[in-house]
């Protein structure tokens, strides 16, 4: 997506940028019990490209400024973070966070935050936690086979739902949180303002509509797979996955309606050895530069609203930043999720079981 000058030309400037950010914070690390650390830590994020675009646009340029030692691990995991925080002596440092689970978790798995060297008003409102600060945007969208409907695409959300007009597969994400069951109330003519409370009942019934036709993913890599394979018809994919797919010769293209504008947020792990260096990382990674850096060199939108991702036509196609895109556009209710996730996520595996 970006030539070998540019990127060279881009880092350079991240690392120039990265020497102003960390004179901001006073570099080093506090001399208390274990905030400053070792100079090294270890942030765990998804994985694949998404994981290859955040060395590239994070990672690598902090680590050329300060000199600290970054090991990226994958994948995230939610009960392997539990595990460690209850021994006290966690393996992760940087958590790349849900857009719910900075809020559900914010004092118990994950530290608060410094917003001392973050300006809150670049980040769209509602995105932010005490614990949490969005990185990167990604809308959950519908992909459809181009091969399969032609000149007929589908062009509204109730498309998805709809076997008898759109015949053919489905496929969405095996974790709730992504919006299956809003999606599924929109559809059946709910307001995206009134989907809270959501309304088990209904929601349930409106999938059961596609059940027998649909197929869960549980990974950015299979999302990717199932595209490139055309296991599905249409599928409620990531923008980000549903472009490299396309990358690599899927015949898929995005419908934009009602689509679910997400963010993945850095956070703190609880009980960190290294909390200074993590939050310099977090400042430098939202910061205008690094967040354009990383929109550049895959198709996910840049979280600080002051960034100027320069996208050819093609990754532009699959970006959730664009402005008719997000226009187009819901999202969840991060604080009602943050009290409700254990009673959706029962719900949801007990239909998913049936």
């Amino acid at each position: 997506m970006r030539s070998k000058t540019t990127r060279i030309l881009r880092t350079g400037a991240l690392v120039a940028g990265g020497a102003l950010l960390l004179s901001a914070c006073g570099g080093g690390g506090s001399e208390e019990g274990g905030s400053g650390g070792d100079g090294s830590l270890t942030f765990v994020t998804f994985g694949s490209a998404f994981q290859e675009a955040q060395e590239v646009a994070f990672v690598d340029p902090f680590s050329e400024e300060t000199g600290a030692d970054i090991t990226v691990d994958s994948p995230t995991d939610l009960s392997k973070l539990k595990v460690m925080v209850e021994t006290g002596d966690p393996e992760w440092d940087v958590y790349l966070a849900g857009s719910a689970e900075s809020f559900a978790y914010c004092g118990t798995l994950f530290e608060e935050l410094d917003f001392s060297g973050i300006e809150r008003d670049d980040f769209a409102e509602g995105t932010i936690s005490d614990c949490g600060i969005p990185v990167d945007t990604y809308s959950y969208v519908v992909a459809y086979n181009t091969e399969t409907y032609g000149d007929t695409p589908p062009t509204s959300l109730e498309d998805f739902f709809d076997l008898e007009k759109y015949p053919g597969t489905r496929a969405m994400s095996g974790d709730p949180a992504e919006g299956n069951l809003e999606l599924a109330l929109m559809a059946d003519g709910v307001d995206s303002s009134e989907l809270y409370p959501i309304d088990y009942d209904r929601a349930f019934a409106k999938l059961d509509e596609i059940k027998a036709e649909t197929v869960f993913w549980s990974s950015g890599a299979e999302q990717v797979e199932m595209m490139e394979s055309k296991r599905a018809d249409m599928v409620l994919a990531w923008s980000g996955r549903g472009f490299e797919a396309v990358e690599n010769g899927a015949p898929y293209a995005p419908m934009w309606d009602r689509n679910a504008y997400h963010w993945a947020s850095l956070a703190i792990v609880k009980g960190s050895a290294n909390t200074d260096l993590a939050q310099q990382f977090i400042d430098f990674s939202v910061s205008p530069e690094p967040q354009a850096a990383f929109a550049e060199s895959i198709a996910y939108g840049a979280a600080n609203l002051r960034a100027t991702p320069e996208l050819n036509p093609e990754a532009a196609e699959w970006d959730s930043g664009a402005e008719d895109h997000r226009d187009q556009s819901w999202s969840i209710d991060p604080e009602w999720w943050g009290e409700n996730a254990e009673e959706v996520l029962s719900r949801w595996t007990s239909w998913t079981a049936g």
